[in-house]
């Protein structure tokens, strides 16, 4: 079987099972971005494993990661009870060593799944969606308390951050959890550029989707505070009325760009700017990390966790912060090497290396 999509028949997924070193069925629910990038990470790093892959449609081909392109992709039915019935379908006629759940609904149905043991259960919550700050404080209960109940039914929690990390040893207290780092794309932390020196025109740049999460007010009111000679760019694209918040006050939105162009954009700017009001993976900090840029970043539980350095609980403070890394030659070079720091555990053989723990090696 393709990458294609496939309705999960039971005769048409055993006809693409073999006999395979280890076999692994993920179940994503949500097309988080952040969910989508970790998974095809995880699955180019154990390419000798056989990885079949349960998604929700519709999915936009083209949006796939490399990663996952070599995966046996089968489709994920509408409607609660068909997805129940489909996920203990498919894990009858496959039978995977591990089944991965991705994200706050994967992780529900998998675990309400009773065919599926225990100890056969990987979760990854991709951010707890309590953390999540657009949802209302009702919503953020039931969801901690979701989680308190089905916390017994994983076998191991797979965590990307340490915050997550710190979240899920509060949730599963006699539970394993492992922390499987995300990887930089392009490029090695043995050889990360060197803070590039501030040109004439300095630029402050952030990357990502206009949204929520990404909280472009926040980076709207830290513009306004600062010099009005410093260029603001978001790299990225999203949301119409955050990209007319953003224009109105003069910041320049580039769109939607492939993603060599967006990361060479990225590597022109002075400073990283991010003023996320929740996080779950760190992706285009560790871009910016890569890079030897310095980060200024909003201060949140989850970079309070990784102890960024110079972490702004205001507009007013962030903008403050940028100017004096950008005046001070000697406290950007201290502000980079810090944050470097704080990723240098984000190697491709770490990650590898927790896989592979994860997944027994195959079983």
């Amino acid at each position: 079987m393709s990458s294609t999509f496939a309705r999960p028949r039971p005769a048409h997924v055993l006809d693409a099972v073999t006999e395979a070193p280890g076999r692994i069925l993920h179940v994503v629910e949500s097309h988080a971005r952040s969910a989508f990038s970790a998974l095809g990470e995880y699955l180019a790093a154990t390419r000798h494993l056989e990885h079949w892959v349960l998604v929700t449609e519709p999915c936009d081909p083209s949006g796939i990661p490399p990663g996952m392109r070599g995966a046996r992709i089968v489709s994920l039915p509408g409607g609660h009870r068909a997805r129940l019935r489909a996920i203990a379908d498919t894990y009858a006629e496959v039978r995977p060593d591990r089944v991965h759940a991705h994200s706050f609904g994967a992780g529900m149905y998998v675990r309400l799944s009773p065919s599926i043991p225990t100890d056969s259960i990987v979760y990854s919550p991709h951010c707890y969606a309590f953390e999540r700050r657009d949802l209302r404080a009702a919503a953020r209960l039931l969801a901690i308390a979701c989680e308190y109940v089905l916390a017994p039914r994983a076998d191991v929690v797979a965590v990307c951050t340490p915050r997550e990390g710190q979240l899920a040893a509060r949730l599963h207290r006699s539970g394993k959890i492992v922390q499987v780092p995300r990887v930089p794309r392009g490029s090695a932390f043995g050889r990360m550029d060197v803070p590039p020196p501030v040109t004439v025109g300095a630029t402050a740049v952030t990357m990502g989707p206009l949204c929520p999460q990404r909280d472009p007010a926040f980076f709207v009111r830290a513009a306004a505070a600062a010099d009005p000679g410093l260029t603001w760019i978001w790299i990225g694209d999203g949301e119409p009325r955050y990209r007319r918040l953003l224009e109105k006050a003069g910041i320049c939105v580039t769109g939607r760009l492939p993603r060599r162009n967006a990361f060479r954009l990225l590597r022109t700017a002075d400073v990283y700017v991010h003023t996320a009001a929740w996080e779950g993976s760190h992706d285009t900090l560790l871009q910016a990390a890569v890079a030897g840029l310095p980060v200024v970043a909003r201060s949140i539980p989850a970079l309070r966790a990784l102890r960024l350095p110079g972490l702004a609980p205001t507009p007013e403070i962030l903008a403050d912060t940028v100017l004096r890394l950008l005046d001070s030659p000697v406290d950007r070079r201290i502000h980079s090497e810090a944050v470097r720091r704080a990723f240098r555990g984000n190697t491709r053989a770490t990650q590898v290396a927790r896989l592979l723990a994860l997944y027994g090696s195959g079983r």
